[in-house]
């Protein structure tokens, strides 16, 4: 944008007299309107949701100087720390100013490196058990791939969080699962419904959140009051305390910087933070794969070269020595972020890129268009995990500053390097011990979003693959034949 405008003067997409652009944005499609719209409108238009504007912005620059510019010209989207708030999620998510400030440092403690490293027996164990859990699978038995992954990131999340293991992927009941897959979805269709109608009268779906609520507020506060509890009987835990749990007790317990409210709130969002958009990535990156069988053969065979007679890493520095897992994962990263669409709100007037934008207009930024887009990678929509080795046609146009998908600027996600090691030991155990293959047309798999963007209907067949010993002696034999 050359001039200074202002946001009235934005293009707007085809809409109703009384009801604006809501009939088309959807609830479970509203990346993928924002997408079309971008491509009909240009980078950056405006929308009204019945009684309220917004612009949307898909201009990578622009974006970039938002999240820059937080926490102090902008913030979250003021629905979104009601709505979460309604549920009782007064954490580091949603909390702004000074209790962000505060939250913010106990969860970077919880996970920077040297944590996560400490991390890595956690997912040495779950790992084992997704691939015990497998090897009953009957390979003529399709599989929902996403379900599977919810429950491997469950597992890891609540025992790094809380030092409890909820043991998803052996109990059959699947509690903790099934009410969680009811959160985001309402957050994100109540984040822009124009008025609060469940509060006014609750549909079957509201009765169902209420439930999901309830349900795990029960579960954790019974972690709460059992951790407690232990720490009471072993004060050199306040010291030095063992998960994030802990920490948080321990900033209640000797210093009384955290509220009860608050050390519910981070125990809740780290549970929703932590399983949703890990697993969602480990499932688009096996879709990925499955798609592009070279790519997939070329990473197993590192993984069988890196790993040799092992089944699964047994460090975190055998994960780092795989570049093409690391190419793989960033590519999954780039074509299919599980968070594309965020949504800021303007503390006060403020000038970004030529667009002055008011106080308490809210912008919506798409940032997909941008990972997608030839002007930052060459053939920009392909699945190209070769362009992140550098030493490709690919590379020629390459801008990894544009991916958002852990955020930037003074919030960036802080369990990045968490996510990334649970994807990688995901990716290269199930790639070591299983021949995989979807059970459905790839085009039955679709879209679907619900605060993060999940795959619908990822469906897949397991075959146990044989040892490498053996598989290299049959080829041996057969050489020698």
């Amino acid at each position: 944008m050359s001039s200074p405008i202002f946001w009235k003067d934005l293009p707007q997409p085809k809409s109703n007299w009384l009801t604006g652009n809501m009939s088309e944005f959807q609830d479970e499609n509203k990346h993928l309107i924002l997408e079309q719209w971008a491509a009909e409108s240009g980078e950056c238009f405006k929308i009204r949701l019945v009684n309220q504007w917004f612009i949307v912005s898909t201009n990578e620059k622009m974006n970039a100087e938002i999240l820059k510019l937080r926490p102090r010209f902008f913030r979250r989207f003021h629905k979104i720390d009601q709505v979460v708030g309604e549920m009782g999620l007064t954490g580091v998510f949603t909390a702004e100013g000074e209790p962000w400030r505060k939250q913010r440092r106990l969860t970077v403690q919880a996970l920077n490196m040297k944590s996560v490293k400490s991390y890595f027996p956690v997912l040495e164990k779950i790992t084992q058990r997704l691939m015990d859990r497998w090897a009953k699978q009957d390979p003529q038995k399709p599989i929902d791939l996403q379900k599977e992954m919810m429950r491997f990131t469950i597992d890891i999340t609540t025992i790094i969080a809380f030092g409890h293991d909820s043991n998803t992927l052996e109990d059959t009941d699947d509690v903790i699962q099934q009410y969680l897959q009811h959160i985001f979805p309402m957050i994100n269709e109540r984040i822009t419904s124009p008025l609060p109608f469940w509060k006014i009268y609750k549909q079957g779906k509201d009765r169902q959140l209420d439930k999901a609520v309830k349900e795990l507020k029960i579960y954790i506060d019974g972690l709460i009051r059992k951790t407690k509890h232990l720490m009471e009987h072993e004060p050199e835990r306040c010291e030095h305390p063992q998960n994030f749990l802990e920490n948080l007790i321990a900033q209640q317990m000797v210093k009384a910087e955290m509220t009860e409210e608050e050390v519910f709130g981070n125990v809740f969002t780290m549970l929703l933070a932590g399983e949703d958009t890990t697993s969602n990535t480990i499932s688009w990156t096996i879709f990925e794969l499955l798609k592009s069988p070279d790519d997939l053969q070329k990473l197993v065979h590192e993984i069988d070269q890196t790993l040799g007679k092992e089944t699964q890493p047994v460090s975190m520095e055998q994960i780092d020595q795989m570049p093409y897992l690391n190419a793989v994962i960033q590519e999954s990263l780039r074509v299919m972020p599980v968070t594309p669409n965020l949504y800021m709100e303007a503390l006060e007037e403020v000038t970004v890129e030529g667009l002055t934008i008011p106080k308490g207009m809210t912008v919506m930024m798409q940032n997909k268009v941008a990972n997608t887009s030839d002007t930052y990678f060459t053939d920009a929509k392909a699945f190209r995990p070769v362009r992140w080795l550098g030493t490709c046609p690919y590379h020629s146009t390459h801008d990894p500053s544009v991916i958002k998908t852990f955020g930037a600027g003074a919030r960036f996600c802080p369990g990045k390097q968490l996510a990334i090691y649970e994807i990688g030991m995901a990716l290269v155990a199930i790639l070591k011990n299983f021949e995989i293959g979807l059970a459905v047309p790839a085009e039955a798999v679709t879209e679907r979003f619900a605060f993060t963007v999940f795959p619908e209907n990822l469906m897949i067949y397991l075959e146990k693959r044989e040892p490498i010993s053996l598989i290299s002696q049959q080829q041996s034999d057969t050489v020698e034949g």
